[in-house]
């Protein structure tokens, strides 16, 4: 690499700093998976016609599955705080996702 390129990235770098950039953390990976699964799980959400959707359980599960191999990836390189963290939204999620299926269930 050009030591004037390098120069340029080093600027653009410490230009993200001063806008206070914050690089990506796994929490938010986390938070982000997570929140996308529990979107989908919640029920009594209104349709355009004001009709409740039904939870979308197929990919509720994919995501908790998502989160589970994040998890075994990950397993030994996590922080103790990113480890509970992943665990605590795993299990949160299967009780909600067991809480759908049987409202589904119970709903037909």
């Amino acid at each position: 690499m050009s030591e004037e390129k390098e120069h340029k990235e080093e600027q653009e770098g410490s230009a993200e700093q001063e806008k206070g950039y914050q690089p990506p953390r796994f929490l938010e990976l986390v938070l982000s998976v997570a929140a996308g699964a529990l979107q989908v799980l919640e029920l009594g959400v209104p349709d355009k016609k004001g009709k409740k959707e039904k939870p979308n359980l197929e990919l509720a599960r994919y995501s908790i599955d998502m989160l589970e191999l994040l998890k075994l990836k990950t397993k030994g390189n996590l922080e103790a705080e990113e480890e509970r963290f992943l665990q605590e939204m795993l299990h949160q999620l299967r009780l909600r996702y067991v809480e759908a299926v049987k409202q589904s269930k119970d709903a037909k």
